[in-house]
């Protein structure tokens, strides 16, 4: 009867391991590598969340003036919400950006949600999450933008 094989490792482990290359491509042998996935906070790399550009009604120029992102509570982690879009007016990219603390030290599990008040009038809005490395353990749920559409169309 075959003996099942772990890998190389002394008990299953029910990790998905990667080998690694080192920058000149050559093979480090011995090294493999798995994703943590208990933990959403990178200490070497940060992390974003970019969501659809939206178009409202083509000719109409939007306002976002509120947003409401609803995170679970996964402990503190800082980071920075950037509305982006397009001023037809001066033909240039514009956004606005806010740095936010999110989540508490008890970590409590708990979806929790922030309403937010960053405003931009732009064509192609786009709302954006940052996190930097190591800034905290960071889920966000869902995102939902308001504001209104100028009612008057283009000439």
């Amino acid at each position: 009867m075959p003996v099942s094989s772990n890998g190389g490792t002394d008990s299953p482990l029910r990790l998905a391991l990667y080998p690694v290359s080192a920058m000149n491509g050559s093979f480090l042998s011995g090294d493999l590598y798995f994703f943590d996935v208990s933990n959403f906070n990178d200490p070497d790399t940060g992390s974003f969340y970019f969501w659809k550009v939206e178009e409202i009604i083509p000719g109409r120029t939007p306002t976002c003036n509120r947003q409401m992102i609803t995170y679970r509570d996964l402990g503190v982690v800082n980071v920075t919400f950037t509305l982006s879009g397009y001023d037809q007016n001066t033909q240039a990219p514009v956004s606005e950006s806010s740095p936010q603390t999110l989540g508490t030290v008890a970590a409590t599990g708990k979806l929790c949600t922030l309403v937010l008040g960053l405003s931009l009038t732009a064509q192609n809005l786009q709302f954006s999450v940052g996190r930097a490395a190591n800034a905290g353990p960071l889920s966000v749920v869902k995102v939902r933008l308001e504001g209104e559409v100028e009612t008057t169309a283009y000439a």
